[in-house]
């Protein structure tokens, strides 16, 4: 097991370098055994202890300051393809895991677009994709057993047979114990067409009024200060036709590559906020319109849509934030969400400089924190190059979608307050933190991030 001693130049625990965590230990532990000795030995490894895996998350969750970081990549490897289901150690990236069931003629139930996550990590946290009614969009939701190792060093194996437990831990962010590994639910390759429309966005609230969500997936693109929106439906399709990955590849590597790096830029080369964003925003429409052109009507596949995390350099990269809100309210919520944009440029002379996203999101109660476990969804992401105002704007956005009965994602949500986080989350919070305070009497996983939102 390689241990590093690496408190004094700090840690950076995260893809977008925003969260920095000093721990006192960090440890690759490569045996379950390392594990339990890890959890078990508090002299040795100070707590709090936090497994990591591929740093995906934007917010502060897995910093362990003054403890004991467990980087889990050391297990990575897949156990068992079983009827209906796939075996995997915790530390695997769900890149490698998508192409290895791809080439078996399987997929994930649900599939990000980002793959460079780690399977513990999607197991027990709040993640987003675009989904249907009837395809969970959750891949936590779609765990059908895990084991872990308890803040006691004590190995729990969870099933199916344990529901309420599995509901528990599905979205416990490594509070009640460190996941070593993880059984996922999968399916039959199905394949999928995306019909695009540009609009103004006063022409959305009709547009997805006539959407049936049956089947279908949904991601909006909207662009506050220039009216316009690009509407995404996916419409599932058999895989009876050649398909085209091509278009997908090159629509996901745009987004999560070329964009914020044509973002960071042009914010070196026109310095001036108001005309760089202005600028940005007429060529990614105008870049969307031409792939519409070009794209739509191309079979594809789910695979296609994940990707390894682009290498770009620190200053290439964007940063965003996440809201859930209720699908039946969400065209009254757009236009909130726009006049919040103009009053808040107004006042403090800042906009965001890159287009929010939003994902339509079915009802999903399969975890204990799910934030669609009421019904359906729409996720509100918020994107930036990370420019000087963003911290500010982001602590009005976070008030203004707490009183817009937003939800929160604790793992994707930035600069999130204990009062917005119990409004959001209710009586499920308070359900999770006596369970919590039950499991881990002397905090041996929590961390300064976590106490004050969940005990």
């Amino acid at each position: 097991m390689e241990a590093t001693i690496d408190g004094r130049k700090g840690v950076s625990v995260n893809w977008e370098g925003s969260a920095i965590s000093r721990p006192r230990l960090v440890v690759k532990p490569e045996r379950i055994t390392e594990l339990i000795e890890i959890v078990k030995s508090q002299t040795k490894y100070p707590s709090p202890v936090r497994a990591v895996g591929f740093q995906h998350s934007i917010t502060r969750c897995a910093v362990a300051d003054g403890g004991t970081l467990v980087d889990m990549r050391h297990f990575n490897r897949i156990l068992e393809f079983g009827q209906g289901h796939v075996r995997v150690q915790a530390g695997i990236r769900i890149y490698d895991l998508v192409k290895a069931l791809d080439s078996r003629g399987l997929q994930l139930c649900a599939c990000p677009e980002f793959g460079d996550i780690s399977a513990g990590s999607v197991a027990c946290t709040s993640n987003r994709y675009i989904s249907s009614r009837g395809i969970l969009g959750q891949l936590s939701s779609t765990v059908v057993a895990m084991k872990l190792v308890t803040p006691q060093g004590e190995k729990l194996d969870i099933t199916a047979k344990q529901p309420d437990l599995l509901n528990v831990m599905r979205s416990s962010f490594g509070l009640m114990g460190i996941v070593y590994e993880v059984t996922f639910a999968v399916r039959d390759k199905i394949g999928f067409v995306v019909e695009r429309q540009q609009m103004a966005i006063d022409d959305l609230s009709l547009a997805l009024a006539e959407i049936d969500t049956a089947g279908t997936g949904i991601e909006l693109t909207l662009y506050p200060f220039s009216n316009k929106a690009q509407l995404e439906i996916r419409h599932s399709v058999n895989l009876d036709k050649k398909t085209r990955q091509w278009a997908l590849i090159l629509r996901a590597w745009g987004w999560n590559c070329f964009v914020p790096f044509l973002a960071q830029v042009l914010k070196r080369v026109l310095p001036i906020a108001r005309p760089r964003a202005e600028l940005l925003d007429v060529l990614l429409f105008q870049a969307q319109k031409l792939f519409a052109k070009v794209a739509d009507d191309h079979i594809g596949e789910m695979s296609a849509v994940c990707l390894p995390r682009c290498r770009l350099p620190d200053w290439g990269r964007c940063t965003y934030t996440t809201w859930a809100f209720p699908a039946e309210d969400f065209s009254l919520l757009i236009d909130k969400y726009v006049d919040f944009c103009h009053e808040f440029q107004r006042e403090q002379k800042y906009r965001c400089d890159l287009p929010t996203k939003s994902v339509f999101v079915p009802k999903d109660s399969a975890s204990l924190l799910s934030y669609a476990g009421e019904g359906d969804m729409y996720t509100l992401d918020v994107f930036s190059s990370g420019d000087k105002g963003w911290e500010d704007f982001l602590i009005e956005l976070n008030e203004f979608c707490s009183a817009n009965n937003g939800v929160p994602l604790l793992n994707q949500t930035k600069l999130l307050s204990q009062r917005q986080a119990a409004k959001g989350l209710g009586i499920k919070l308070r359900t999770f933190k006596r369970l919590r305070r039950n499991v881990d009497r002397n905090n041996r996983l929590s961390s300064t991030f976590f106490q004050p939102l969940v005990g």
